[in-house]
């Protein structure tokens, strides 16, 4: 049972929130642009064990795109919705691996890779770490951070013989097999972006942005790559369309495409590792512009006009100050 204290509080907080919504809110909607890296199993840096930015193939980074509606609640708290569309990518075969058994040559012999569509859908919450205002000239600029939830639709594709194949459907290190206790992923899946940001007022109806977030995900098959590597005949015996199971094969297993003769082929011999366990991570870097919609004053120091209220209404005193005037010029 909740302490009374603690429900005491709880509602002088929704009080204080609800206060807040009441004097000061405002909406924008905005587009942003940049890009984004991936941080998976495929498509890392050609050393391994290096964190985040300093693991990542850096030509392979895509574009991103997204929209946005941003409501103000307060100087200090902001609720964006987002919808975003952008791409991602690994390739084995970029890596250069220092000598023959490196750390790098396992990763650049076993040559897979991939490339995906991720569309985005999250809210967020944001907080400033100052006091900002939009349309405001005084409180024109504000850091911030924050962290939400969304939904991502991905699909992960490799090119084969010209043409893009989809690798879900093939199961390709055994999801859903007899002989192999994994579940099939899929395509759609939570996210948890994090970050920080930056607001800039250029005006009293555009604000300037820009964010950084980090996705983290609760699947290792964005590339599709995962734990260990399963027999051909495992694939035999799983699809009965026996192209299909010879066509799952060759893209589960591709070393043989950088060694022909098979001398290393136990490096990638079925339940030798194929990837690791780690959940897999993407990031995007944008920079906003956002229209004002709406802006129900700040503050008195905002300096922006309500696009919903244009005229000051006036207090009571002020009300009645002027009916003693009427009436004095009456008489």
């Amino acid at each position: 049972m909740l302490k009374p204290s603690f429900v005491k509080l709880l509602l002088i907080l929704m009080l204080c929130l609800q206060t807040s919504m009441l004097r000061s809110q405002a909406l924008d909607m905005g587009v942003d642009a940049g890009v984004t890296g991936f941080l998976g199993d495929l498509g890392g840096a050609n050393a391994i064990g290096r964190p985040f930015f300093f693991d990542l193939e850096t030509s392979l980074t895509k574009p991103a795109a997204s929209v946005h509606f941003r409501y103000y609640v307060g100087g200090l708290f902001s609720i964006k919705g987002s919808l975003s569309y952008s791409n991602v990518a690994g390739n084995d075969s970029l890596i250069q691996p220092s000598e023959d058994f490196s750390p790098e040559w396992y990763r650049w012999y076993r040559n897979l890779s991939f490339q995906s569509q991720l569309i985005e859908g999250a809210i967020t919450g944001e907080l400033n770490l100052k006091h900002f205002e939009p349309g405001s000239m005084r409180y024109r600029f504000a850091p911030y951070v924050l962290a939400g939830i969304g939904m991502i639709y991905f699909n992960p594709k490799a090119s084969y013989n010209g043409a893009l194949v989809a690798l879900q459907p093939l199961h390709t290190e055994g999801q859903g097999f007899d002989s192999v206790d994994i579940k099939p992923y899929s395509l759609i899946q939570p996210v948890f972006p994090v970050g920080v940001g930056l607001r800039y007022n250029i005006s009293k109806s555009f604000v300037f942005g820009f964010e950084f977030r980090n996705y983290f995900t609760l699947t290792d098959y964005i590339d599709d790559v995962s734990t260990s590597y399963v027999s051909q005949n495992q694939f035999s015996k799983h699809f009965s369309d026996q192209e299909v199971a010879s066509l799952a094969y060759e893209l589960s297993m591709r070393a043989d495409e950088k060694d022909p003769e098979g001398f290393y082929q136990d490096v990638t011999a079925p339940g030798q590792q194929r990837g690791d366990a780690n959940k897999d991570q993407y990031f995007t870097t944008q920079f906003s512009i956002s229209y004002i919609l709406f802006n129900n004053r700040f503050g008195s120091q905002a300096g922006n006009k309500s696009h919903i209220f244009p005229h000051k209404v006036h207090s009571t005193s002020q009300m009645f100050k002027h009916k003693k005037h009427k009436k004095a010029k009456h008489h």
